[in-house]
């Protein structure tokens, strides 16, 4: 690993049971734990925590994009900003530079260009704002988000 690595995680909400092996190529030198993905028959699931320069993290994305029915989270984040990439089967990858809380930054350019293309039209605007922050993805991607957490949740009763 080069220099300049950055707390990286990934997040593998779902891949194909047959493409594991293939993942477990990409990603070798890392011990995987699969577990069932109930939300999609067939599929497993695992996440990691590591330390990567955003070269490495791009390289990484880039091959695993090849994997056939994969969705992914993967978000690298710095003291003041980070890289995030969405990956869902039929939609391909989207990336997006973040602050430091995580949120999407729009550039001006990016702005300025969907404020021409819209020509005034406020649902045009709506949605190519949508698609610039990557929307189809976080909809595709959300009940894998929820599910992961859904273990964790507890009712807490109103004492009486």
């Amino acid at each position: 690993m080069s220099r300049n690595q950055v707390a990286t995680t990934l997040v593998i909400h779902a891949c194909p049971s047959g493409s594991t092996q293939a993942v477990g190529e990409l990603l070798s030198g890392l011990e995987i734990n699969w577990l069932a993905q109930p939300l999609l028959v067939g599929s497993v699931k695992t996440e990691f925590a590591l330390k990567m320069s955003a070269i490495e993290l791009e390289d990484i994305v880039s091959q695993l994009r090849l994997v056939e029915g994969i969705y992914l989270d993967c978000m690298q984040q710095g003291k003041e900003s980070g890289i995030w990439f969405m990956l869902a089967a039929g939609l391909g990858v989207f990336r997006a530079q973040t602050n430091a809380a995580g949120e999407i930054m729009l550039s001006e350019d990016r702005i300025r260009n969907a404020l021409d293309q819209s020509a005034g039209n406020h649902r045009e605007l709506t949605r190519l704002l949508r698609i610039q922050l990557g929307q189809a993805w976080d909809d595709v991607l959300e009940p894998f988000r929820a599910a992961r957490y859904q273990g964790n949740l507890a009712l807490i009763h109103q004492a009486g």
